[in-house]
């Protein structure tokens, strides 16, 4: 029974209307790990894209513990006292009061950070992947939080920067705990670079002994050498590391947040 479990396969399924990322692996098995990116159209809706993301998965989707990422830009932390089921929704719809009826409300309870993390799944997506066998939700805040529980970094204050699919992502940390995030849509560096700031100095942060990490797609080649200008301190986060050599190749074309995902396994 020990074995079959260790031997489980995962298949992680990335939600975006940018596209769809599915990735299986057995983490005991590092040659096991498949990678597959589905190009949605424009002219179907999310939920007709997934599935025909999931029709023309070249690997099998089922038989597995499924992990979904659901990417949004609404998102909201409830104090663990007042962690209640019953008032997820309630809660949200306070927090976002024009924010789509139709969805799901799930959530990832962060007992390091001692926070619930309430976030929105579109009712049809949902369903969707429920009949695909049984899920756990996550957003990228959550896997964040969740990576750097588990992979802590030495500093003990320091902002980490997310940028995926023309949005940004801040966590600013502080001995470990979270002080704030925040999420912007951002259509250019320049933009990126007035919301980084604006929060570094809400948060307190120094220019010249504190640490801003850097993390994402393509965009952050360009956007590290913007930040210098302003901020003394700034590193790469790479989780590829922390992976085996043998993997990196197919590690190379997977969003950071699912490979912090599949490091927490």
């Amino acid at each position: 029974m020990i074995e079959d479990k260790i031997q489980k396969r995962t298949l992680s399924i990335r939600v975006s209307t940018n596209g769809f990322c599915f990735c299986s692996y057995i983490p005991s098995q590092e040659n096991s790990l498949q990678y597959h990116f589905f190009t949605p159209s424009p002219e179907n809706s999310l939920t007709v894209n997934l599935k025909r993301a999931v029709e023309e998965c070249p690997f099998d989707v089922t038989d597995c513990d499924i992990k979904a990422i659901i990417e949004t830009d609404e998102y909201t932390a409830l104090p663990a006292e007042y962690d209640n089921r019953q008032d997820y929704k309630s809660y949200y719809r306070y927090c976002f009061p024009k924010s789509n009826s139709n969805v799901e409300i799930v959530s990832n309870r962060l007992n390091a950070h001692n926070i619930t993390i309430l976030f929105p799944v579109e009712k049809a997506v949902y369903e969707f992947l429920q009949k695909l066998g049984e899920v756990t939700f996550y957003t990228p805040i959550s896997i964040l939080a969740g990576y750097l529980t588990h992979t802590p970094l030495p500093e003990e204050r320091y902002m980490l920067a997310y940028m995926n699919n023309s949005h940004m992502l801040l966590l600013s940390m502080n001995n470990g705990n979270i002080a704030t995030s925040n999420i912007f849509k951002s259509e250019n560096k320049e933009n990126s670079l007035f919301y980084l700031l604006s929060i570094w100095k809400e948060q307190g942060l120094s220019q010249t002994e504190d640490t801003l990490y850097i993390c994402g797609d393509s965009d952050i080649e360009e956007f590290g050498p913007e930040c210098s200008r302003f901020i003394k301190e700034i590193k790469r986060l790479n989780p590829t590391s922390l992976f085996s050599p043998n993997l990196l190749t197919k590690l190379k074309e997977i969003p950071f947040d699912l490979q912090a995902l599949l490091l927490c396994e």
